[in-house]
């Protein structure tokens, strides 16, 4: 085995863990039923592995882009790491913006629920953006290969 396989394993499973964990949160976790409290909790857990999951699949990334060398690199690869830096600067946003307002909110007393689910649904807005960029990103990785 190779490094570029073992490189490539732990890249798609980073990606695998952390676009799964989107899609979860997004599909699985939009009953009604759930408080924004709930939500939190489970944001909780999700947040801390997705850092791990972008932290894996930037360094692997970059290790086979830089053993391939740029100017050898599939053009695909070149998109794909444009666009999954848009993923994680989007992502980046919902841990600064609406994830710190409902963490702050939900410490606050029970007036604040309106503001916990108006950052909830910011959070909810701002991953649609990072799994649409997702799924830009595997037709590029993919169907990328054959440019």
């Amino acid at each position: 085995m190779r490094f570029h396989h073992l490189a490539l394993f732990l890249h798609l499973t980073g990606v695998a863990i952390w676009v799964g964990g989107m899609v979860f949160i997004r599909v699985c976790l939009v009953s009604p039923a759930l408080t924004v409290a709930q939500w939190a909790e489970a944001l909780e857990y999700f947040f801390p592995l997705s850092w791990i999951s972008i932290a894996l699949t930037v360094i692997t990334g970059g290790f086979m882009l830089i053993a391939v060398g740029y100017a050898h690199a599939p053009p695909g690869w070149i998109i794909m790491a444009v666009l999954g830096s848009v993923m994680i600067a989007v992502f980046a946003s919902v841990w600064l913006g609406p994830w710190a307002a409902l963490r702050a909110a939900l410490a606050k007393d029970g007036l604040a629920q309106a503001q916990a689910r108006e950052a909830m649904r910011r959070i909810n807005k701002r991953l649609d953006i990072v799994l649409v960029f997702a799924v830009m990103t595997s037709v590029v990785a993919t169907l990328g290969l054959a440019l």
